[in-house]
């Protein structure tokens, strides 16, 4: 799918299975800088990322049901040894926008911001 995001526009990965969205970005070497991973959660889920296994540093969007940037991780790095930092959600959210490190600062992106994920926020949220 792709989003506009601070005037660029984003090819993004749709992961909304548990296999998928365990799997993340997880070995990969490289994230262009015009694109990203989208996770969508089911209703009630309080999402956590950590960085176990990653190649590469990420900004993590959480985001709620209707849009709205809720909480920013910035420049999250690759974890190297166990055990590995939790970055969880302070609430319930649908979305976790994983985007190349420094991509929220370069875009002016913050709490706040709604973004255009009108598609899918006509659909249900995918089961557990």
């Amino acid at each position: 799918m792709q989003l506009m995001l601070g005037g660029q526009l984003f090819d993004l990965e749709l992961v909304n299975d548990p296999d998928s969205r365990r799997q993340g970005l997880m070995g990969r070497e490289t994230l262009a800088a015009d694109s990203g991973m989208l996770f969508d959660f089911p209703e009630g889920t309080r999402p956590a990322i950590w960085m176990r296994n990653m190649l590469i540093s990420l900004d993590l969007l959480y985001v709620d049901a209707e849009g709205v940037v809720r909480q920013l991780f910035i420049e999250v790095p690759p974890c190297l040894k166990m055990p590995c930092p939790v970055y969880q959600a302070q609430q319930p959210l649908r979305f976790v926008l994983e985007l190349p490190a420094g991509s929220i600062s370069r875009l002016g992106i913050g709490v706040g911001d709604r973004l255009a994920l009108d598609p899918l926020l006509q659909q249900a949220p995918p089961a557990y």
